[in-house]
């Protein structure tokens, strides 16, 4: 009987940093295990007072040396990156015996030497793309924070199979010179709640909820100004939008809600841990973002049967049909499309029943953890056939 295919996933990031890609891998990683899927994590040391190796969730993971982000010296950072491509380089070679396929989460200056690493060693190597559009994946390699980044674009081009988790990046991918055959699309995975009771009557304060990092990608500035317009429509109705999340826009974003006259109607919250209670308590979701790869948001908010809202863009279209299974608007600068969209929700019982309801259904039946990661056990069994 052929043994297990043991797998190494290579993070940039890690517990506890939190992100988008972080989550996934970590979810992924939990998944697999759970289905007998031998996986290990192997990541940066980034912070100080982190242990080098610990078990999260059932999940062995390894930091290597990186100067601790040059002990928070802006100007030295990108020290911090060179020694983690030398670090991480020799962690592969050092553990070639322990690890057959190489599974690298996102595209960015630590994809090089795992790329490389398995092609000196023979180990196979797959790469998921995190992000498409203005803030995708490819564009950022091409100008990192690493200078030379973009001369290492070509070797982690070779990679054996890239996962695209959207259209776009199929097409960004394609234009880069990755042969079709080597694109595999597989999207992110969410944990569906078996029981999915919810009541959509609409609360005396009516809650919009936004959760993810406070970034110029995520359209904040659009979803304040169609909650001033929410407001100044039907103010008896006590309007409260939550910002679930940090990032660099905090502060401007809490600015501009007080400019707006708006801020004692909005919670800026900061990283939460566990956001269960925030999807509980909301009315609808709204992703107003400018740039996508697969929001986990977005799927955690339907997998909740929550109704939402997103922009019109590709990652978030090719989730949400607009009027089937949630509202896709056009997000303008004014917030006016977002804001009407916010309206109907609010007016209308029947239809946050109808799209939360269809949003769920969608979650489980297209992105439940259990089939994403089955679909990741025949990719890792096709490459090593």
């Amino acid at each position: 009987m052929k043994a297990a295919t043991r797998v190494l996933m290579v993070v940039r990031q890690y517990h506890p940093w939190v992100g988008g890609t972080e989550r996934q891998a970590h979810k992924l990683a939990t998944t697999l295990r759970q289905l007998g899927q031998p996986v290990t994590v192997v990541t940066g040391w980034w912070f100080r007072g982190t242990a080098q190796q610990e078990v999260i969730d059932t999940v062995p993971v390894f930091r290597n040396f990186t100067f601790w982000e040059m002990f928070g010296l802006k100007g030295l950072r990108k020290f911090g990156g060179y020694t983690y491509i030398l670090t991480l380089f020799w962690h592969l070679w050092r553990h070639r015996h322990e690890y057959d396929l190489l599974h690298i989460h996102q595209l960015n200056y630590h994809a090089f030497p795992a790329v490389l690493a398995g092609r000196w060693l023979g180990k196979k190597t797959l790469i998921k793309i995190a992000n498409s559009g203005a803030g995708s994946d490819l564009l950022l390699m091409r100008d990192g924070l690493v200078p030379g980044q973009r001369f290492m674009l070509p070797t982690t081009l070779t990679a054996d199979r890239f996962v695209a988790i959207n259209a776009e990046i199929v097409g960004e991918l394609q234009r880069a010179g990755v042969p079709p055959e080597k694109i595999v699309f597989i999207p992110n995975g969410v944990a569906v709640d078996p029981d999915g009771a919810r009541d959509y009557a609409l609360r005396p304060e009516p809650t919009i909820l936004f959760v993810g990092r406070l970034h110029p990608n995520k359209g904040l500035d659009v979803l304040l100004a169609a909650f001033q317009s929410v407001v100044q429509r039907c103010p008896a109705r006590g309007w409260r939008l939550w910002l679930v999340g940090d990032g660099p826009l905090r502060q401007e974003l809490e600015a501009q809600a007080r400019q707006l006259g708006v801020a004692e109607r909005v919670k800026f919250w900061g990283q939460i841990e566990d956001v269960t209670a925030f999807w509980e308590q909301a009315d609808c979701f709204a992703l107003p973002s400018r740039a996508e790869g697969m929001s986990n948001a977005l799927l955690e908010a339907m997998a909740h049967g929550l109704p939402c809202v997103t922009s019109r863009i590709s990652a978030n279209a090719g989730v949400l049909q607009d009027g089937e299974n949630g509202l896709v608007v056009e997000a303008r600068p004014d917030g006016q499309a977002l804001a009407a969209a916010l309206e109907r929700l609010a007016d209308d019982e029947g239809l946050r029943r109808r799209l939360g309801q269809a949003a769920r259904r969608t979650a489980a039946e297209k992105y439940s953890l259990q089939s994403v990661a089955g679909r990741y056990l025949e990719l890792y069994q096709t490459l090593q056939a």
